[in-house]
């Protein structure tokens, strides 16, 4: 097999080139060479093409191999350079090594000439490889290799010379929204596609000056230079926001990427990059909190202490979880015709040890940011798994019972939920006791291709569905009939309604209706009067929960809680318990 190999010939004798030509054909090269004796012609040669060696003459009327290594020096070209002198010297020769030459042959001994070159090109191979992989941990140590922006160490650098230079900036910290629910629903690749085509319109929103980076899995960071007036930056913000609407088209996909945006001002006067970048992260979260069209909120200080608050809130939660300091109440639904418990619902409680009772819509909103709503998630399903465990021989007079036990969205994401809650309930071998899994109407209204399967697997396996807080999201009544569901739980909100107005009383009566053409069970939540239970009856609601029933309990006080109310409801007596719960909000 021939190799080719392009060598410049400094030589003023033709046959002199001729026969390093010669030589190396011999050796199964195939050679494409220029010949050259002046410094004009090699600066052309060198600045025109690539060569693969260079073989000079030592000394020429116009020309000399010490002026050619100059040129080579001079352009930083790591080109085997060999001189192939009539008659050299080895002190001379050895001055040319010292200077950049790599090696000398005798034109009258050309038989070293082809091992020479073979060794040469074999080392500049291995220096371009060295000088390439040294560029790239350069690159990777201040770009991100997927979009080839700068990274975040280099982000925070810059920022930091700024802030030394007292320059007057502004950071814009932004993000894509479910991101997470976008890699899940197409895939590794195109979600990485749509980080590559965001960054592409994140800079054609820069302005000279401003500087972009990718500083995390779906985080970016601007940059801005000389901009006295938040305000100012706000405008960016929502040009920011403008230019990222309209869908990106992923290989015939459509996907949207909405983001939210923090911005702070180099006025807050911090000492350091990472306090300005976290900063604007703080604003950022604030802004999604908010849930705005276009969410951009400029950080004040006070977001600093709800951030502190958070974060501590959240270290306790983990302390909690792994402690388990977390427990379980139940709180029961009853048929409102006739009067009798069917079953309870399962809500988390949290005693910190300090604070006291904190509200769960404190700590599940918190929870499920932050992914410690899985541990959480798998705490609660096995204590109430536990607990049925437990009520199959304790309540065995007050047969049949269900328990219902709310899911996050969060947790629905998860591949290995279904098949592990399945197990679970199965390897109990319950007689008479029902597990209901409650999700929320906009969990399953944003996600509704990627959980009916979940669902229509947990109901195969006996796992009854309840569609809770119904009413608050945007189904329509129509979209009931094709949700594998089997219970909808009508929001509190409704039920406290009741008697305002004449509409709220149509809606109800319109999905009460439907529900029941639909072969579904209804229970309305939170009636605490027994005017709201009376009117529910009437409209024909099947369920009722709430603290006219009873409040929340612990379950070592079930069993004597329904000693006490079988005793009533035997006398035709209806149960009001005063509100003395201790949140009248549920867990999840």
């Amino acid at each position: 097999m021939n190799y080719q190999i392009k060598a410049l010939i400094v030589e003023d004798n033709r046959d002199d080139a001729e026969l390093l030509v010669l030589e190396l054909e011999r050796a199964n090269y195939e050679v494409v060479y220029q010949q050259i004796e002046t410094s004009e012609a090699m600066v052309e040669a060198l600045d025109t093409q690539e060569w693969d060696v260079i073989l000079t003459d030592y000394s020429m009327p116009l020309f000399t191999a010490n002026k050619a290594l100059e040129l080579v020096k001079q352009r930083q070209l790591d080109i085997p350079f060999i001189v192939v002198s009539g008659s050299i010297s080895e002190e001379t020769a050895i001055d040319l090594m010292i200077s950049g030459a790599h090696d000398y042959l005798l034109k009258q001994n050309l038989t070293r000439l082809v091992p020479a070159i073979t060794r040469e090109l074999r080392e500049a191979q291995i220096r371009s490889e060295h000088k390439q992989a040294l560029e790239r941990v350069k690159f990777l140590a201040f770009y991100d290799e997927l979009t080839n922006l700068p990274n975040r160490y280099a982000f925070l650098n810059t920022l930091q010379n700024y802030i030394q230079d007292d320059h007057i900036f502004t950071v814009i910290f932004l993000d894509i929204d479910q991101y997470r629910k976008i890699k899940y629903g197409f895939g590794h690749n195109k979600s990485e596609q749509l980080l590559i085509e965001v960054g592409k319109r994140l800079q054609e929103t820069l302005r000279p000056g401003n500087y972009l980076a990718r500083i995390g899995k779906d985080e970016f960071a601007i940059l801005l230079k000389n901009f006295n007036h938040v305000s100012e930056a706000e405008k960016i913000g929502n040009e920011v926001h403008q230019v990222l609407d309209p869908p990106f088209e992923l290989e015939g996909f459509l996907i949207y990427a909405s983001i939210t945006i923090g911005i702070v001002h180099s006025s807050m006067d911090f000492q350091e990059a990472e306090e300005f970048l976290r900063a604007a992260e703080i604003a950022n979260y604030t802004a999604k909190e908010q849930g705005l069209q276009y969410p951009t909120v400029v950080y004040n200080r006070s977001m600093q202490t709800e951030a502190s608050n958070r974060l501590q809130i959240e270290t306790d939660l983990r302390k909690a979880i792994s402690n388990e300091e977390l427990q379980l109440f139940y709180q029961p639904i009853f048929s409102l015709n006739p009067y009798k418990i069917v079953g309870f619902e399962a809500l988390i409680r949290w005693k910190h040890p300090e604070r006291g009772w904190i509200s769960p819509d404190e700590f599940i909103p918190l929870a499920e940011q932050t992914g410690l709503i899985i541990p959480l998630g798998d705490w609660i399903l096995e204590a109430a798994c536990q607990q049925l465990t437990i009520w199959q021989s304790q309540l065995a007079d007050y047969l049949p019972l269900s328990l219902a036990v709310n899911l996050s969205g969060v947790q629905l994401n998860e591949p290995e939920l279904v098949p592990k809650i399945i197990h679970k309930y199965q390897s109990l071998n319950l007689h008479q006791l029902k597990l209901k899994l409650e999700i929320t109407e906009s969990t399953l209204m944003n996600n509704t291709q990627t959980i009916i399967s979940s669902l229509e697997a947990f109901r195969a396996a006996g796992i009854q569905i309840s569609l809770d807080d119904f009413g608050t999201g945007y189904s329509s009544l129509s979209y009931l009939h094709g949700l594998p569901i089997d219970t909808v739980k009508i929001d509190r909100s409704f039920v406290s309604r009741i008697q305002k107005n004449e509409r709220n009383l149509g809606i109800l009566q319109a999905i009460i209706t439907l529900a029941h053409t639909l072969d579904l069970d209804i229970v309305a939540e939170g009636i605490e009067t027994a005017a709201q239970r009376d009117k529910l009856r009437s409209l024909g609601c099947n369920y009722g929960q709430g603290y006219l029933f009873s409040t929340p309990m612990p379950a070592s006080q079930v069993k004597d809680w329904l000693q006490k109310i079988t005793r009533e409801l035997s006398l035709s007596l209806v149960p009001i318990i005063p509100n003395n719960s201790i949140f009248s909000l549920k867990a999840l």
